[in-house]
């Protein structure tokens, strides 16, 4: 109807759920499940994952460096 190619639609949709944007439920569609600010804050963290890694820090070091400084 749009003239969007389905591959583009879904690359989109994809994007959108791992910034945290939507939620796909099996049989129920999609659904909002957060805000901007909140995918703003997954996109930070997923920065920070990997920038953590990069140093040689496992995943566990690094949840335990975050809630010393929380």
């Amino acid at each position: 109807m749009l003239g969007v190619n389905t591959n583009t639609v879904l690359r989109s949709l994809r994007l959108l759920r791992d910034e945290g944007l939507l939620e796909f439920r099996r049989g129920r569609g999609i659904s909002v499940a957060g805000t901007p600010e909140r995918g703003a804050v997954v996109q930070r963290a997923r920065e920070l994952v990997e920038f953590a890694r990069s140093q040689g820090y496992r995943l566990d070091e690094l949840v335990e460096i975050i809630e010393g400084v929380g």
